[in-house]
This record gives C-alpha cells, sequence and structure tokens, in this order.
C-alpha cells in the first residue's frame, strides 16, 4: 500500500512537494533489471503470437485496462501487433462470475476459456495479496 494519507496536509503547495518526494523515493527503488526482463517477456509474447491477459482490481482494473488498450492499439508495430487483453473490462462477466461462483473466481474462470498454454498473464496490485489476483 502506499503511504499517501500520512504526508496529507490541507496546504496544497506543501502536499504537491510531499507527494513528489515521495514518487521521488519510490521510483529510486524501482529495480530496471526486473522492467527490462518484464519487456523481454512482453516482446517474446508479441513474437510468439501469444496473447497478454492483464487483471486487477479497483484502480489497478482501469490500470489494466488502459496498459492493454496501449499495448494492443498504441503501439507502431502494426506489421506485428500486441494480443492484449484485460480481464476487467467485461463488466457482466464480472458480475455473473462473482454472483455464480465468488469474486475469487473472476479471472481463474474468464482464463479458463480464454488462456492457451504459453499466454502471458499480468496482474496489477498496489497490496499484491488480493485473492482473486493470487489465485
Amino acid at each position: 500500500m502506499n503511504n499517501i494519507d500520512r504526508f496529507f496536509t490541507p496546504d496544497p503547495v506543501a502536499f504537491a512537494g510531499a507527494y513528489l518526494n515521495y514518487l521521488q523515493t519510490v521510483l529510486r527503488r524501482v529495480d530496471t533489471t526486473e522492467i527490462g526482463r518484464f519487456i523481454e517477456t512482453l516482446l517474446d509474447a508479441r513474437k510468439r503470437g501469444t496473447t497478454v491477459f492483464f487483471i486487477g482490481n479497483g484502480g489497478s482494473a482501469a490500470t489494466a485496462s488502459h496498459f492493454a488498450n496501449d499495448l494492443a492499439f498504441g503501439t507502431n508495430e502494426y506489421h506485428q501487433s500486441f494480443r492484449a487483453i484485460s480481464l476487467t473490462d467485461n463488466v457482466p462477466v464480472l458480475t455473473a462470475l462473482s454472483n455464480d461462483f465468488g469474486y475469487e473466481e473472476v479471472f481463474v474462470r474468464q482464463l479458463r476459456v480464454l488462456a492457451k498454454q504459453g499466454d502471458v498473464l499480468v496482474g496489477i496490485s498496489a497490496s499484491g495479496n488480493s485473492p482473486n489476483l493470487v489465485r
């Protein structure tokens, strides 16, 4: 989880400064080797013609949708495009599966129908411990 609430202040200038300092601290901890491995995984999926599935809850669901959109349609490599889908985008499917099988199953059940051997799954999570993502 983030710590934004710990440095909130009604003074917008002070809050903006604290927030930017927080972001700098977070960005300094990013492992660029891991980012490189992630990029290689995505490029390999594109090369093999497999699908990259994105999942997340809440704000991370919105990020999953945005990432899938940018990867599939925002790239200029149309001669070899990315196959990317966000499993958060179909509200009727999400609500039917959660109603019938429980929210822990909303992504697993979709993957059972859509995923093939060699596909890639990208889970986006602030906490990293959502049962439906871990499952």
